[in-house]
């Protein structure tokens, strides 16, 4: 585990004891840039383990992304390795909407200097790139966006973004208690189940200082500040060239064509 946690932040740059919220901050910041939030090997129908040595050897080593259940579990290792108070827990993925929808989304509770934060590297371009402090106001993250757990009844929590004067629920939370088999049986629905978001869609995201990168199907999108760029997906060369340079990921010419044939060309049509 030691090793797993050195590698990893020798990949994103750290070399010295992280230590402060700040420091984490910068550590969820430099994840979200280099590692991609991915359905692809979803859609490849890989098999797809939440064992952290096959989590790490995935994202870090092989650059084949991942989604919740993979990111912040990893995340979550690291924190913990480093000493710092986290736990796991269980969310809804709401959408905005008031649909009942199962529990498939996992993401952690930071305890520091007696003050709890949510950290979420696994909710894909609407991740948070701050530790979001559990108290009803609002906490600036990126590109003008800031982030606020309210408190919706007892027990009962919603992770709620705001940009331009306007609220966007994520996700919605009890804080109850998970294991290993919980977040087993939420990414087995989550990468086999028919009607399942990641089953039926490519999706793939990335957040850096100045823009959000959001791939759904065949609509790319670069997401400013205070605009918006779609990038026309023209054919099969400019659909490789996206995933390798601008997702830092790594598949091969038979994978990336099956993706493409099927959730993208097919789109373009």
């Amino acid at each position: 585990m030691r090793d797993i946690v050195k590698n990893y932040l020798k990949t994103l740059g750290f070399d010295k004891q992280i230590s402060s919220l700040d420091e984490i901050t910068h550590l969820i910041k430099a994840h979200l840039k280099t590692f991609s939030f991915s359905s692809m090997t979803v859609l490849l129908k890989d098999e797809i383990s939440l064992d952290i040595n096959k989590i790490y050897e995935k994202i870090v080593i092989n650059k084949r992304g991942g989604y919740c259940f993979e990111h912040n579990k990893l995340f979550f290792v690291v924190l913990s390795e480093l000493g710092f108070d986290v736990k796991s827990y269980m969310a809804r993925v709401v959408n905005n909407t008031n649909n009942i929808v199962p529990k498939t989304h996992r993401f952690t509770i930071l305890n520091f200097n007696d003050e709890r934060y949510l950290i979420d590297v696994g909710i894909g371009f609407r991740s948070p790139c701050v530790p979001v402090k559990i108290i009803d106001e609002f906490t600036p993250s990126h590109l003008g966006i800031s982030y606020c757990v309210k408190t919706l009844e007892k027990n009962l929590f919603a992770l709620a973004s705001l940009k331009d004067e306007e609220k966007f629920t994520i996700t919605n939370y009890e804080l109850n208690n998970y294991n290993e088999a919980d977040y087993e049986m939420g990414h087995f629905y989550s990468h086999k189940h028919p009607s399942a978001v990641f089953v039926n869609n490519l999706v793939i995201s990335s957040i850096n200082d100045t823009e959000i990168r959001s791939l759904r199907n065949d609509n790319y999108i670069k997401i400013y500040e205070n605009s918006q760029e779609e990038i026309l997906i023209d054919g099969f060369e400019t659909f490789k060239k996206i995933v390798s340079n601008d997702f830092n990921m790594s598949f091969n010419e038979e994978e990336l064509e099956s993706i493409f044939n099927h959730y993208v060309k097919n789109k373009l049509l």
